[in-house]
């Protein structure tokens, strides 16, 4: 009787602790206001704090983007003469069908003509090959320059002589 006794007792102290424990322990429901995810006085402030940016002008402001021209969606050929270099803005797109060209970029690692006939990246002083798209990213001061021509160029999107 002893050896059940003490096995019983332990086994009833193991269970009437367990049971006390994850009941003190236990959470509030998720969402109330025992529990909030964020307390109501943060989100106030935050509130706050976009209203003032907002009203006063201070928070960082993107420029507004040039409007694109009705007919941007048409491609334009432009007769570039030797010597120049035409500047196109993010998404302008090239195609070049007479005359020599090479691709104009700023200096540095990475930068070229995303050249999207054959996969490639045309850099710096390369020649751009007849009857390629090229499509330019960004803003940068990407371009063709006419080596010997004059060269007619499609072109797609914002772009200038220079």
């Amino acid at each position: 009787m002893k050896k059940w006794g003490y096995g019983i007792v332990g086994a009833a102290l193991a269970l009437i602790a367990g049971a006390l424990s994850t009941g003190a322990a236990a959470p509030a429901e998720p969402g109330t206001d025992a529990d909030p995810i964020v307390t109501k006085s943060y989100v106030e402030k935050v509130k706050q704090e976009i209203l003032n940016q907002v009203n006063s002008g201070s928070g960082t402001q993107t420029p507004a983007p040039t409007p694109a021209p009705a007919d941007s969606a048409k491609l334009v050929v432009e007769k570039v003469p030797e010597g120049k270099t035409i500047i196109g803005y993010a998404g302008t797109e090239f195609i070049v069908r007479t005359g020599k060209v090479t691709a104009h970029t700023p200096a540095g690692e990475g930068y070229g003509l995303p050249d999207l006939t054959s996969g490639t990246n045309i850099t710096l002083g390369k020649t751009v090959p007849a009857n390629h798209h090229l499509l330019l990213p960004r803003d940068d001061g990407r371009g063709l320059k006419v080596v010997k021509g004059p060269a007619d160029i499609m072109i797609r999107g914002e772009y200038v002589i220079r």
